[in-house]
């Protein structure tokens, strides 16, 4: 489990959707180390209060989008400082963080197609 120690200036400067915003300051606020062990229980807990893949894909893909938008460095300013994140992912990069969230995502979207829910 990681914490950062960082405090942000949340607010959405308007580059991601409201959805992705509300992902990452509900879920990974400053106690998010309350509610899960670790960012895998995180977005479990997301996935359980809303079990409809549709807006999982979608988030997944917003995800991938914001990744896919700025580099390493101006990532992490921007999901800390702005967004409000306080996860941080050591050892990994906050881009391969984010590729397994996104990933999570697809998978649980999968199983809620699937009937599972699992």
């Amino acid at each position: 489990m990681v914490r950062a120690d960082r405090i942000p200036h949340t607010m959405n400067d308007g580059s991601i959707s409201t959805d992705l915003y509300q992902f990452f300051a509900a879920y990974f606020h400053q106690d998010w180390d309350l509610e899960a062990d670790d960012w895998q229980g995180i977005v479990d807990n997301y996935v359980n209060d809303d079990p409809t893949a549709g807006p999982l894909r979608t988030l997944a893909q917003e995800i991938d989008d914001l990744r896919g938008a700025r580099g390493e460095p101006d990532l992490e300013q921007f999901l800390v400082r702005t967004v409000g994140v306080y996860y941080a992912p050591q050892p990994l990069t906050y881009k391969e963080w984010l590729g397994q969230v996104s990933d999570r995502l697809r998978e649980r979207a999968t199983a809620i197609e699937a009937g599972s829910g699992d």
